[in-house]
C-alpha cells in the first residue's frame, strides 16, 4: 500500500530531474553554439559588406545549424531577412521546431570606459532560441508544455 503511494511521486520527481538535467545541457549546448556563430561572424572574412560578396548570414546561420546536428539538436532554419531597424541584423527563422530563431548582428556595439571616455567598439552577437519540449509536460493543469531556451554570445569584431 505504501508503495503504491509513494512509487507515482518518486516516478515525477525522477522524470523531473531527468528533464531538468537535459534542459541544463542543451541551454549550453545553445550557449555553445552562440558562440561558435559569433567567433565566425567576427573574423574578417565574413564581415557581411558589398566589398566582400562572398560573406552571408546564411553562412553564420548554417555554422550554428551545423554546430547544434553535431550534438543531435537538429533545426530547420529558413533564409535569412534583413531587420530593418537595426542596421547589419539578419533574423533567421525556425521552421522545424516552430518558434525557434537565430539572430545574427554584426554592428552590436560594445561601449568601453577609458580614463573616463567612452569608446565604443562593434562585435558581432548571435542570439538562439530555441523551444524545448518538456519530457512531462505540465498540459492543461499547469499552463506549459516547453520552455524556451536562449543562448547568446558576442565577440569584438576583428575587421
Amino acid at each position: 500500500m505504501e508503495l503504491a503511494l509513494t512509487l507515482p511521486l518518486l516516478a515525477i520527481l525522477i522524470l523531473g530531474s531527468i528533464d531538468m538535467g537535459v534542459i541544463v545541457r542543451e541551454h549550453q549546448l545553445l550557449q555553445n553554439a552562440a558562440r561558435e556563430g559569433a567567433r565566425f561572424s567576427a573574423q574578417p572574412a565574413n564581415k557581411i559588406d558589398t566589398t566582400n560578396p562572398t560573406a552571408t548570414p546564411d553562412a553564420i546561420r548554417d555554422k550554428v545549424v551545423s554546430y547544434l546536428a553535431q550534438e543531435n539538436i537538429n533545426v530547420t532554419v529558413s533564409g535569412c531577412t534583413a531587420d530593418g531597424t537595426v542596421l547589419k541584423q539578419w533574423n533567421c527563422a525556425m521552421t522545424s521546431p516552430s518558434g525557434g530563431s537565430i539572430v545574427i548582428r554584426q554592428e552590436f556595439p560594445i561601449p568601453t570606459v577609458v580614463a573616463g571616455v567612452t569608446i565604443t567598439e562593434f562585435g558581432s552577437s548571435v542570439t538562439v532560441t530555441y523551444p524545448r519540449a518538456l519530457l512531462f509536460p505540465g498540459g492543461p493543469v499547469l499552463g506549459f508544455n516547453s520552455v524556451d531556451l536562449t543562448g547568446s554570445s558576442v565577440f569584438r569584431n576583428l575587421y
